[in-house]
């Protein structure tokens, strides 16, 4: 997985942001405090009755330039305050119950290759580092192969426990969508385990298009290929079906 620098939404990067905000106003109220000193002063009195009309001046000046300095004061405060952040993956959407991850045997039209079945697909995929554990399935299509799952746990990988004490879920799929080179990546449901969802169109593979999801909590993150799928939406509802009967939970 293609990991970012900075992640954009976390809590972390809104406070930076907040205090950029503070610090750029305070900034502009130094300056027009100071570029106004001149003015405020109000013109020089030369008779007997001109030093109250130049105090009476001054002091209106004055507040003219404190009003303008609370507005700044205050637009500051509100940009400083619209900055929020997202928790990190693990408290964001933090398991709670047992869980057993094991691909289901079947997944609506889909069905589990096994043995010699998936053996070819896996001498094809060898190259490939898959994370966490996968598995091939026959779809409702022509072709023999219709869906990759692929299934990563926290439990299973201490380098993924760790993303997900850093990352937001935002910036997981993100990060996955980016190394898939997916277009049009759209968010849909996460189902009944929470967390969060999309799916997005990958490059074209012997004349199809075929349509990954991917899918994260705090404890799992997996994802889909599929072949046999042509709308984002269909494709989604597939994901929801993978991930709930490859995830039971009690």
């Amino acid at each position: 997985m293609i990991t970012l620098s900075v992640d954009p939404t976390s809590q972390s990067f809104a406070e930076g942001q907040a205090l950029g905000a503070l610090l750029v106003t305070a900034a502009a109220m130094a300056v027009i405090w100071f570029a106004t000193r001149t003015w405020r002063r109000g013109p020089v009195p030369i008779g007997a009755v001109e030093p109250e009309q130049a105090f009476s001046t001054a002091l209106r000046r004055r507040n003219i330039v404190v009003g303008v300095l609370l507005a700044v004061a205050a637009a500051g405060l509100v940009r400083a305050c619209s900055y929020e952040g997202q928790p990190p993956t693990a408290d964001a959407a933090p398991v709670a119950q047992e869980r057993v991850i094991d691909a289901a045997p079947r997944v609506g039209a889909y069905r589990l290759l096994t043995d010699a079945e998936a053996a070819p697909y896996e001498q094809q995929t060898s190259g490939k580092a898959f994370q966490g554990k996968h598995w091939f399935y026959d779809g409702p299509g022509q072709g023999p192969m219709g869906a990759i799952l692929q299934i990563n746990a926290v439990e299973w990988d201490a380098e993924l426990a760790e993303e997900k004490r850093s990352d937001t879920m935002t910036q997981e799929l993100r990060n996955f969508f980016a190394g898939a080179k997916a277009s049009e990546v759209t968010a849909f449901e996460a189902g009944p385990w929470g967390g969060q969802l999309s799916c997005g169109f990958i490059a074209p593979n012997a004349g199809g298009r075929p349509i990954v999801c991917a899918w994260t909590d705090g404890g799992t993150s997996g994802s889909v290929v599929l072949v046999d799928e042509t709308s984002l939406p269909g494709a989604a509802d597939v994901a929801l079906q993978f991930r709930t009967t490859s995830e039971k939970r009690t």
